[in-house]
């Protein structure tokens, strides 16, 4: 029997690219992308359901930092160490900083190709993930 596809929550504004990286993403089994187009539908989202991974648009900057924050204090309904990468326009070193201590995997500045969103997709919700 073939195990489940990994959840993983995208949280972008743009929706092209939500529905592009989360069709690919079933095409080739790497997971089950939901989508959220803002930091207040993620984290209705994450009150209401485990993911298995996490990919974050941070141009929301505070409200970001708050929702990792949650998550990584275990208030969420996924695991306080869920895998966790950042998507955004630039990141300055203070940015960084406050970002680093909560564990996240990867930072990857726009614009990048949608093959290198699904090559941090398989990361987060491959084997051992």
């Amino acid at each position: 029997m073939a195990s489940a596809r990994k959840q993983l929550l995208l949280v972008d504004p743009h929706s092209l690219f939500r529905r592009t990286v989360a069709m690919v993403a079933r095409e080739l089994d790497l997971a089950d992308v939901h989508e959220a187009s803002s930091i207040e539908l993620a984290q209705r989202q994450l009150e209401e359901r485990r993911y298995d991974a996490l990919l974050l648009d941070i141009s929301d900057g505070l409200a970001s930092l708050s929702l990792i924050q949650s998550l990584r204090q275990g208030t969420l309904r996924s695991s306080a160490d869920l895998p966790v990468a950042l998507t955004a326009e630039a990141v300055d070193a203070g940015t960084l900083g406050l970002f680093k201590p909560l564990g996240i995997r990867r930072v990857m500045l726009k614009p990048f190709k949608v093959k290198t969103a699904l090559e941090v997709v398989t990361a987060l919700t491959g084997p051992g993930h």
